[in-house]
């Protein structure tokens, strides 16, 4: 009898040289455009003080929700052949991305493969579920392959060795064959 397979995965995005840079440049701008916001009413009237801390805030807000805007989480769902892929932003919101069947997959490897290249330019769309926008080709980094709704779609992941038996189980045939690695058996369980 078939058990049932359930794996849950999360992985955080990290921040790449592009996101740092632009945090620094976003809370320079900030930093800049407050000391305006305090300086314009200085020069015309004395009054206008509790507008430029309305600005302020406003302004530190903004810059708040922009750089914890780019904090991405990304898990993937398998509940024995179905996937179910989603990406939190901001630590609160919740987007569904993709869901789907690996049965309905065309290939499911790693992008060490020799055909990523060529799917990963056949695609319509490509979702990185990776640790880093740009990732490395990697054996860390596995790919679905999939057409929906007319639309081919290319899926990086994160690869855990608790998903190729589910990978093998529910789609065999497109599934890139590979050596199992063997559970040994602790010490006092091996037979006599």
């Amino acid at each position: 009898m078939l058990q049932d397979s359930f794996i849950e995965t999360s992985v955080k995005r990290k921040n790449g040289l592009t996101e740092v840079i632009f945090n620094s440049v976003l809370i320079t701008a900030g930093i800049i455009a407050i000391g305006f916001a305090f300086y314009i009413p200085f020069l015309i009237s004395s009054s206008l003080f509790f507008l430029s801390g309305v600005i302020s805030f406003g302004i530190v807000a903004l810059i708040v929700l922009l750089i914890k805007r780019q904090h991405k989480e990304y898990e993937v769902e398998i509940s024995n052949d179905l996937v179910d892929c989603a990406v939190i932003l901001g630590d609160n919101k919740r987007d569904e991305l993709i869901s789907f069947s690996l049965k309905d997959c065309e290939y499911i490897g790693p992008v060490t493969s020799d055909r990523f290249n060529q799917d990963r330019e056949k695609a319509n769309i490509v979702i990185r579920m990776t640790d880093y926008k740009a990732f490395d080709i990697d054996d860390r980094y596995w790919y679905w392959l999939l057409t929906t709704e007319g639309m081919k779609v290319l899926i990086v992941f994160m690869y855990k060795e608790d998903m190729y038996p589910v990978f093998r189980r529910y789609n065999p045939r497109y599934t890139i064959p590979m050596a199992m690695p063997h559970k040994s058996k602790p010490k006092d369980q091996e037979d006599a």
